[in-house]
């Protein structure tokens, strides 16, 4: 749901969407938590993989090579974590 400035996960279109959809692509997930910023989006699944997507210019998706992020992308992290908690602020 938004207005699509920075296109759609999954979709690649600028078009507005004015209601929730599903991600194709998580669909196999089960997420138990989201977080927005401004422009961005993290998610966690019930097993600890987390997710992002957006706009990625100050590397918050975790991904220092790309500017944004369509599909969702799995954040790699150097150590494993049992408890994870998420935070995407918009500054």
């Amino acid at each position: 749901m938004g207005f699509g400035s920075l296109g759609f996960p999954d979709r690649g279109s600028s078009d507005k969407v004015m209601r929730p959809r599903v991600l194709e692509s998580l669909r196999d997930h089960y997420i138990s938590q989201i977080s927005t910023g401004l422009y961005h989006t993290v998610a966690v699944t019930n097993k600890g993989i987390v997710f992002g997507f957006g706009d990625n210019e100050r590397a918050q998706l975790g991904q220092e090579c790309i500017r944004g992020c369509l599909k969702p992308t799995e954040i790699m992290f150097q150590r494993s974590m049992e408890d994870i908690a998420i935070a995407a602020p918009s500054g």
